[in-house]
């Protein structure tokens, strides 16, 4: 299947799953306000779907700019997807259960997320803990994750649903690079989740090596925005004054959003092939008609997100 198709088919079986579900006016919260660019463009693909929506977003913000305030009874939460369901990156898990600890009379969905758990006993907690919130939806984006989720939250729906990246629209942002550059990218990520640290046979020697822009360097641009947002942060936290917070939600949205997906282009735009231990990095590429290894982390998310839905692109394997 061409990569044009499986974007669109991909969009369809999200369409299916969801719009039913979001039946009122609703807060999106868990943005990512930080240098991940994937989940910038999980962020960016879910903005685009609510699009399609007659509902109003009433309040968005991350979770370092979320303040509790009253919000009614029928107002719907919806949760940011990605891969920290469980306790490998706690902080975002955390503020999940907060959310729904703070508003247990509110429905909420948690978009797609890879679950993970490292101990025991959190799982454990986490079926304490849903199952009194019976109220809330969680969307599995792989196989492994909505088995697992099926078999500890029973109470719960639970729904296999695609990454939420899928729905960006890439030429709003900039042009993408058709023309051969002869150049390959062996995307390592430079966190927990790389599964080895060894070069692996398969890349070429003249093979580039990075992770994604905003993680390795600060451009000048990010730069001056965080100093604007560490002004607004000292307000906010240290003098008292959450509204202040709203300020940040609007730099965030309007000027790191799209900037990270700009230079998610202009950084894959570059490259032929890319070898990527990063699912983000093999999604975009591959929307953008790149060849793509995908490679695996450090616990099976990527592999188990190919055998879920990527098998029949013709533009990417595994490794």
């Amino acid at each position: 299947m061409t990569h044009s198709d499986k974007i669109q088919l991909l969009r369809s079986i999200i369409n299916n799953q969801l719009l039913t579900l979001i039946d009122s006016d609703y807060a999106y919260l868990e943005l990512p306000y930080y240098e991940n660019i994937g989940d910038t463009l999980i962020w960016e693909g879910t903005r685009i779907f609510l699009k399609q929506l007659k509902y109003k977003c009433l309040y968005s913000a991350g979770s370092t700019t979320f303040y509790n305030h009253k919000i009614p009874q029928h107002t719907l939460f919806l949760l940011q997807g990605g891969g920290n369901f469980g306790d490998l990156w706690n902080g975002p898990h955390s503020f999940r259960k907060k959310i729904i600890e703070l508003y247990p009379s509110n429905k909420v969905i948690i978009f797609p997320q890879t679950v993970w758990y490292e101990h025991q006993e959190n799982i454990k907690a986490d079926e304490f803990f849903f199952a009194n919130h019976t109220n809330v939806t969680m969307c599995a984006r792989d196989k492994v994750s909505f088995k697992f989720m099926q078999e500890h939250f029973p109470k719960n729906k639970v729904l296999l649903v695609p990454d939420m990246a899928f729905f960006i629209d890439f030429d709003k942002f900039g042009k993408i690079n058709t023309a051969k550059t002869e150049r390959s990218l062996y995307a390592k990520r430079v966190d927990k989740e790389l599964k080895n640290d060894i070069w692996p046979s398969f890349i070429p020697q003249n093979a580039e090596v990075h992770d994604w822009p905003t993680i390795e360097h600060k451009a000048p641009k990010y730069a001056h925005a965080d100093y604007i947002v560490g002004w607004l942060n000292f307000f906010a936290n240290i003098k008292g004054i959450k509204s202040v917070n709203r300020l940040i939600d609007l730099i965030r949205a309007h000027f790191y959003r799209p900037q990270y997906i700009k230079d998610c282009i202009k950084f894959i735009n570059q490259y032929d092939t890319i070898y990527s231990t990063r699912l983000h990095i093999a999604i975009a590429s591959a929307m953008m008609g790149k060849k793509v290894y995908l490679m695996d982390n450090s616990y099976g998310k990527n592999f188990s997100f190919y055998d879920t839905w990527l098998t029949d692109l013709e533009n990417v394997n595994i490794i």
